[in-house]
C-alpha cells in the first residue's frame, strides 16, 4: 500500500513538473512555441462552480500564451451572471475580454449555488468588494458577440468551448446576415469554426440521457444539433467524466488560503457549494487546448439529438466518416491527476 502510494505521488510529481514545463513557457512537443488556441467560451455562469474553475484556469492559460480568448458569451439570463464573468476577468487581468449575455433563453432555470450575489458584496468601507470593468446592461446578445467574432476571424480557425446552455448557439444557427458577415448563421460557423467541445451526453449502453445543460434547453440544442455542420468537429466530455472529480469546498479553501480577496474563495465562504456538484466542465477546456492526449477518446460517429424535454437523448452512431468523438472514463489515477491539476491552478499567486 505504501509503496502504492510512493508510485503515485512521484508520478504526480513528474506530471505537474511536465505541465509547468509546457504551460510556463507557451511550449509542446519538442520544444517548438505553439499557437494559442483561438477560443470562444459559451458557459451558463451563475449556478455550478465547475464553470468558475474553468474561467480560472483559461485566465491562467492566456497569461501562459496556450489561448487567446476571443470572447465570453453568458448563456443563463441576468446581468449578473455577465457581473460574475467581468470580476473574474478584471481579477485575473484580462478585462478587455468582450462578453455576450444571453437575453432569450432559458427562463428560471436551476441554481444550485447562487453565487451572482458576488457582484453586491462590499468591503469593509462599503465599496464593492471586487472591481468591475463594464456594465453589464450594454453587453451586446450573445448570438451577435458570435457574429461580430467570427466574422473577423480566419477560416476555421475558432474553437468553441459550450459548457452551458445551447440558447445562445442555437440563435446563432438561425441569424441572418447583418452588419457583420453576409453569410447566415450556419454558413458563418461552418466557414471560421474548426471544433466544438460540449459537455453534454453519457452514451453508455443503459443511459442516452443528453445532460442536464441540453435537456434544460432542449429546443435550443435539437436545433443546435440538427443545424451543425459535419465538417465542425464535435468533441464531447460525458457527465460520467467530471463525475470523479469531487473538489471539495474545504480543498477549495485551503487551496485558497494564501489570499483574503479572491471570487472564488468568497463564492466558497459566502454560500453553500456542498451540493454534490463535480468540476465537469473543466475537461472541455483542457481538451481543446491540450488535445486528446490527455484523454482516452472513442472512436468516431455521428450524433443524433432527440428532444423529449426532460428525457431528451443524445444518440452516438460509431461511423469512420462521422465528426464526432466524446471522452471515455478516467481511471482512479487519471481523475486525481486532472482533479491536482486544477488545485494546482488555484494555489497560483496572482
Amino acid at each position: 500500500m505504501k509503496k502504492n502510494f510512493l508510485m503515485l505521488a512521484v508520478a504526480l510529481m513528474c506530471f505537474f513538473a511536465d505541465v509547468n514545463a509546457q504551460c510556463c513557457c507557451g511550449k509542446g512537443n519538442g520544444g517548438m512555441k505553439r499557437q494559442p488556441v483561438n477560443m470562444i467560451l459559451d458557459a451558463d455562469f451563475g449556478s455550478s462552480t465547475d464553470d468558475l474553475i474553468a474561467l480560472m484556469m483559461l485566465n491562467h492559460y492566456i497569461d501562459q500564451g496556450l489561448v487567446d480568448l476571443k470572447g465570453i458569451v453568458v448563456d443563463r439570463e441576468g446581468e449578473n451572471n455577465a457581473g460574475v464573468v467581468d470580476i473574474f476577468n478584471t481579477y485575473y487581468g484580462h478585462p478587455y475580454i468582450p462578453v455576450g449575455l444571453e437575453r432569450n433563453g432559458v427562463k428560471n432555470p436551476r441554481v444550485f449555488i447562487p453565487y451572482n450575489g458576488i457582484c453586491d458584496l462590499k468591503d469593509a468601507q462599503g465599496n464593492p468588494l471586487f472591481k468591475r470593468s463594464f456594465d453589464a446592461s450594454k453587453c451586446m446578445d450573445g448570438w451577435k458577440l458570435y457574429r461580430k467574432i467570427l466574422s473577423k476571424a480566419e477560416d476555421k480557425s475558432i474553437t468553441i468551448v459550450a459548457i452551458g446552455f445551447a440558447t445562445s448557439l442555437a440563435q446563432l444557427m438561425e441569424s441572418k446576415p447583418d452588419e457583420f458577415s453576409k453569410l447566415n448563421g450556419v454558413d458563418l460557423f461552418e466557414q471560421k469554426v474548426k471544433a466544438v467541445y460540449v459537455q453534454a451526453g453519457r452514451f453508455e449502453e443503459e443511459d442516452s440521457t443528453s445532460g442536464y445543460n441540453m435537456r434544460a434547453a432542449s429546443k435550443q440544442a435539437a436545433i443546435f444539433y440538427d443545424k451543425l455542420p459535419q465538417s465542425v468537429e464535435l468533441i464531447m466530455s460525458p457527465s460520467y467524466v467530471g463525475e470523479s472529480m469531487n473538489y471539495l469546498p474545504e480543498d477549495v479553501v485551503a487551496d485558497l488560503s494564501w489570499t483574503e480577496t479572491n471570487p472564488i474563495k468568497a463564492v466558497y465562504t459566502n454560500y453553500t457549494c456542498d451540493t454534490g456538484q463535480r468540476m465537469w466542465d473543466v475537461n472541455c477546456v483542457t481538451n481543446a487546448i491540450f488535445g486528446d492526449g490527455q484523454f482516452n477518446m472513442s472512436a468516431p460517429g455521428f450524433v443524433t439529438f432527440v428532444d423529449k424535454g426532460e428525457e431528451s437523448l443524445m444518440l452516438f452512431k460509431q461511423d469512420p466518416y462521422g465528426n464526432a468523438r466524446y471522452q471515455l472514463p478516467f481511471d482512479t489515477y487519471g481523475s486525481m491527476e486532472k482533479l491536482m491539476e486544477m488545485r494546482r491552478h488555484n494555489r497560483m499567486r496572482k
